[in-house]
């Protein structure tokens, strides 16, 4: 059953007032890039993550999904900065991985109370309200996690919300529980495996195994590569897991469908 209209409305109104307290103010237009940390990983990105820009997370395999919601979630502690953010999951995507935990987000270096959760029973009304967060440009990011493979979400769809990010320099982080990759708009797509915590005594930082796909950031001429990195929580940004970290200059190109342009 879709989204009323007047639910429709109530999220816009919300979005709306976000900023005018002077609390949360739009980004500096030419600041559009975040490093997340990893110096490899950021220089392989052209200086870090576009800020005014799709990105895509797929779980390695379906037990990944898990690691997979992490990594997206730090990435939105990086692009966020302490601004409001908004999480668009679908009633399946909240049976199947969970509901969003207070507690857990604030352990992880998130604010609870900067987060806006909107939960659609359908693609569509999840798109919109997307689309809606993403013409916020007081919000720091949004996070989109629809369930498989929705038609609804095709190049039309991710070219309207790709225009929606370039415009507002608000980034969209789209977390997949499975389907196949997305085609078009996208200007990054990261595999996301966990890997095994270093804490002995007490509970390691989380840590994963990262497969960059795609990767269409300005000057960063196509690379890709395999890293392993962690999640500090305390200083929110992602760091080196491993002195083995493996550059190339294309990366699963045979396995990847082509995107169009």
């Amino acid at each position: 059953m879709p989204i009323a209209s007047s639910d429709l409305q109530s999220l816009r109104q919300s979005i709306s007032k976000i900023g005018r307290d002077g609390s949360a103010r739009p980004m500096d237009p030419v600041s559009k890039k975040m490093p997340i940390g990893h110096p490899a990983l950021d220089q392989v990105l052209g200086g870090g993550l576009a800020r005014d820009a799709l990105h895509e997370v797929v779980p390695q395999s379906p037990s990944d999904l898990a690691a997979a919601t992490g990594f997206a979630l730090g990435l939105i502690g990086r692009l966020a900065q302490g601004r409001d953010w908004v999480w668009v999951g679908e009633e399946m995507t909240r049976h199947e991985g969970g509901q969003a935990y207070g507690p857990g987000l604030k352990n992880f270096g998130l604010d609870p109370a900067r987060l806006l959760l909107v939960a659609p029973r359908v693609a569509e009304d999840g798109l919109k309200a997307a689309e809606d967060a993403l013409r916020c440009a007081a919000l720091g990011a949004v996070l989109l996690e629809p369930w498989g493979h929705p038609k609804q979400l095709d190049l039309v769809a991710l070219r309207r919300l790709s225009l929606a990010a370039e415009e507002n320099t608000v980034p969209l982080i789209i977390l997949r529980h499975g389907g196949q990759s997305l085609a078009g708009s996208l200007r990054t797509r990261w595999r996301v495996a966990a890997a095994p915590s270093q804490g002995r005594e007490s509970v390691g930082n989380p840590r994963f195994a990262l497969t960059l796909l795609l990767n269409r950031q300005a000057g960063a001429q196509g690379a890709g590569g395999s890293w392993t990195t962690e999640w500090s929580h305390g200083e929110r940004l992602f760091r080196p897991a491993d002195s083995v970290d493996h550059l190339s200059a294309s990366t699963d190109r045979q396995t990847e469908t082509p995107d169009a342009a």
